[in-house]
């Protein structure tokens, strides 16, 4: 028996986590199996180039393992954590963009996706696994204004500021629409489906 993370039965998230905070790099590779797809996909939709979506992903696991150890268990799931960390790499990739394209020109970008979303937001875990899988559907059961308001702030960048601006709505209405949005994108994600609303 080699010490494999999957010779016996598959384990947790978390059991593997804590292997990789051990400095186990089979662990970090049953890791990579699980969740390499999703960080992809993540990054695919927000980067839109495929060679730094891919860059960014390996950059994400060499963060794992490096950071494992910060994982707490107590504090909610690791698959939340984890794309939240993914999350933010991707954000410093836009920022790092946004920068080379305001050297690159005289003019501030109205590009929504040299946005920014702040950092913070209520409920930031629940939104990055709105990316992945059957969890995109939960996107589907928002009210349309506060689909539009994640969908524009996640999913294109705009910060809360432009999505105003470009809704013709308060900023404060958008704030309370994203933080509604993600609460109750928290809420589907957490329960089975269910037919009755």
């Amino acid at each position: 028996m080699k010490g494999s993370p999957v010779d016996s039965f598959p384990l947790t998230d978390a059991d593997l986590t804590s292997r990789v905070a051990g400095g186990d790099a089979e662990a970090l590779e049953e890791l990579y199996v699980r969740y390499s797809q999703p960080v992809f996909g993540m990054s695919y939709s927000m980067l839109r180039d495929h060679a730094t979506a891919e860059d960014v992903t390996q950059e994400v696991f060499v963060a794992l393992w490096t950071r494992a150890d910060r994982f707490d268990p107590a504090r909610g799931e690791f698959r939340h954590w984890f794309l939240h960390l993914a999350h933010n790499r991707i954000v410093d990739e836009l920022r790092r963009r946004r920068r080379a394209a305001l050297r690159s020109a005289d003019k501030e970008p109205e590009d929504a996706s040299l946005g920014l979303v702040s950092p913070g937001d209520t409920a930031d875990q629940a939104v990055t696994a709105v990316m992945f899988g059957a969890a995109a559907e939960a996107l589907k059961l928002l009210p349309p204004e506060q689909r539009e308001a994640v969908v524009m702030a996640y999913l294109k960048g705009a910060t809360q500021e432009e999505i105003a601006r470009r809704t013709g709505a308060p900023l404060g209405t958008v704030k309370t629409r994203l933080r509604l949005g993600l609460i109750r994108l928290r809420r589907i994600l957490a329960e089975p489906v269910s037919e009755e609303a």
